[in-house]
């Protein structure tokens, strides 16, 4: 709607994971080289942990645009999987027939085939698991089973496992520690800074098109990153509906007072968990008081009465 209106070619602020709308922050960077690196020398074990929204999903996209030659994926975006399905799914998302694997072990050895046949043309093979700290312990030890698919020098599948920060703990505890120690490369993924945040929203106007390169004012950009705390996904959404909310009121430029309008009308009227305790907290408060102002005032008025009776019979 807001695109002839403000000069884009497209939307600037789609939440999709687009390779060439990818702002790689000074953390993106060095996120990206880590990957690159594990790629290059055929490591078999890549972690990459950060918040939801802060763009783990599209590194890897990135990444793997960037490389040369064949690359063959299988993503695995939903790991709330059953352990006997899991090799399954692998092996079906790849392409290779599944009807007649009925075993683990079946599975297995056709997807040993499938990468030693990747290998020989120079073909790279992903395994990459989104939300990775939903996995269950048998899934995580079924994951480290598969590096073991090698040949005498080289890893036959990359691995690489997305998630939030409750995935270090999980890849801390002992149990996972022989998983934990063929890990080649792991990286924490910081949100934006508010630097960040002014370049990655101009960033986005440009490739969209626009020649309006100020569009956002410096408290509008404030006012964002002190909503979003530098997490791209919150940024992307909160820039699209101030977007919408700008073209509805004719605002050539996007200032602090219509984000804080566009804040509000994400939120909406509900109250937060801890507005919503400290609400009721007052109304008990006034409750118990009226009860108690009622009751002395009883108590008092029937004071008044017996005395009265004693006096006068």
């Amino acid at each position: 709607m807001y695109r002839k209106f403000y000069g884009f070619k497209e939307k600037p602020f789609e939440i999709t994971p687009d390779p060439s709308y990818v702002y790689l922050s000074e953390a993106h960077r060095e996120g990206l080289s880590y990957l690159q690196y594990a790629i290059q020398e055929r490591k078999g074990f890549s972690v990459i942990v950060g918040d939801a929204g802060t763009g783990k999903t599209t590194l890897v996209h990135k990444l793997l645009s960037n490389l040369d030659g064949d690359v063959r994926t299988c993503y695995v975006f939903n790991p709330m999987i059953e352990k006997v399905d899991f090799l399954n799914y692998i092996c079906h998302d790849l392409g290779i027939p599944t009807d007649e694997l009925k075993t683990r072990g079946q599975s297995l050895s056709a997807l040993h085939n499938y990468l030693l046949g990747c290998f020989t043309r120079n073909e790279k093979v992903f395994l990459i698991v989104d939300e990775a700290q939903s996995l269950t312990p048998d899934l995580l030890h079924e994951v480290r089973l598969l590096t073991n698919l090698e040949t005498a020098k080289y890893k036959l599948l990359h691995v690489v496992l997305l998630g939030q920060p409750e995935l270090n703990d999980i890849l801390n505890k002992s149990e996972f520690r022989p998983l934990k120690q063929r890990i080649t490369v792991r990286y924490n993924l910081r949100p934006l800074t508010h630097r960040e945040v002014r370049e990655y929203i101009n960033f986005r106007l440009k490739r969209a098109g626009s020649r309006n390169l100020v569009l956002f004012d410096p408290g509008a950009i404030k006012a964002i990153y002190k909503y979003s705390g530098g997490i791209p996904r919150l940024i992307n959404i909160l820039c699209d509906n101030a977007l919408l909310t700008g073209f509805s009121e004719d605002k050539n430029r996007i200032d602090k007072s219509l984000i804080q309008k566009t804040i509000r009308d994400m939120e909406g009227s509900f109250l937060t968990l801890g507005a919503a305790k400290r609400r009721m907290r007052y109304i008990v408060a006034a409750v118990v008081s009226l009860f108690a102002v009622s009751a002395a005032g009883w108590f008092f008025r029937e004071s008044i009465v017996n005395a009265w009776r004693n006096i006068y019979g």
